[in-house]
């Protein structure tokens, strides 16, 4: 759990820097998987492990939480009581209690910082849970955001979704503004995509800490993936070299003058290359990203390296169980989360 202590300091260089740092998750948090039994886990382990979560997110001064289908890995009732242990807010705008049909969490939160105020509106892909209901996330999305937008700057979605739910959210033309996603990919995102809204996750295995950056100078106008664009740029321009076949004083018209589609497709990247380049330098409201490896070359924040030493002492001794995904003791990668 040493990931906690670095992502720690990864924020805290942020706070230093005086920038205004809003730190979330979109679920599967607490545990590796959806299901829990005494016969094949180590429960009262996971319990510690997750009270170890909450008290260094507390620490982290977390802004918000969706809960996804590994979060009741062991039921509803022990995440709220870990909700209850927690200063940041869990929110779902799409789980209900089955018994009442009253949502479980507060749907969305709204923050004001320095008049400028960001909500976070948090939803959940389809999963089986005693007590649970899960109702279809887009239009309850939809339904949040129609309440809320009026009364934000600028809206986030947490989102713990299938990959066709997350097609169907991208497709939505719903009006939020940023897609933070985890139940997808192990990898973690490199820019926002190519969708109308910028969305990325930071992978499922806890190895990488997502830093979105976001400067906005004019409310009204979209954001500006400089990713995403600098990709394009890159990859026009390899293309554009390519064609020069080794020549880097080449003449393109002249080289391809007889070969009229080649010609067709130099342009095309040449008008990419024109207007990515116009669009970065245009822009008023910018979002990059940079993916931080947490690993070893990552300096750990003492106290929360503390919480975690302390918590983990807890953890009673005696024979080891197989892990998550069924390895043995001494399997070499024993405890791993791949």
């Amino acid at each position: 759990m040493g990931g906690l202590a670095r992502k720690a300091s990864v924020i805290d260089k942020e706070r230093l820097n005086n920038n205004h740092v809003i730190v979330v998750d979109s679920g599967d948090l607490f545990f590796h998987k959806s299901n829990m039994t005494f016969e094949k886990d180590n429960i009262e382990a996971a319990k510690i492990k997750s009270e170890i979560i909450v008290d260094c997110n507390n620490k982290m001064n977390y802004n918000a939480f969706t809960p996804g289908s590994r979060d009741f890995a062991l039921g509803l009732k022990y995440l709220k009581k870990l909700e209850s242990q927690s200063n940041f807010s869990y929110i779902s705008c799409n789980l209900y209690d089955e018994a009442n049909r009253k949502r479980l969490f507060d749907p969305y939160k709204i923050e004001n910082y320095d008049g400028f105020k960001v909500a976070y509106i948090g939803a959940a892909s389809s999963f089986q849970k005693d007590s649970i209901l899960i109702r279809e996330p887009i239009s309850e999305i939809k339904e949040i955001y129609n309440k809320i937008s009026s009364e934000a700057d600028f809206v986030i979605v947490l989102f713990n979704g299938t990959k066709p739910d997350m097609d169907r959210l991208s497709k939505s033309e719903i009006g939020f503004d940023l897609i933070l996603r985890s139940g997808g990919s192990s990898r973690a995102s490199e820019n926002g995509g190519n969708g109308t809204t910028p969305l990325y996750e930071a992978g499922n295995k806890g190895k990488y800490l997502n830093k979105i950056n976001i400067a906005l100078s004019d409310i009204g106008t979209d954001l500006v993936d400089i990713d995403l664009l600098q990709k394009k740029i890159k990859q026009s321009e390899k293309h554009l070299k390519n064609k020069k076949l080794g020549d880097p004083n080449a003449n393109l018209d002249e080289m391809y003058k007889d070969k009229p589609k080649i010609l067709d497709t130099i342009n095309d990247h040449r008008d990419i290359v024109r207007i990515s380049n116009t669009k970065i330098n245009n822009a008023k409201n910018i979002i990059n990203t940079k993916k931080v490896s947490l690993d070893t070359k990552v300096d750990s924040k003492a106290d929360i390296l503390f919480i975690v030493d302390e918590g983990m002492a807890k953890i009673p001794k005696g024979p080891e169980l197989n892990d998550h995904r069924g390895r043995a003791p001494g399997h070499p990668h024993h405890g791993h989360n791949h």
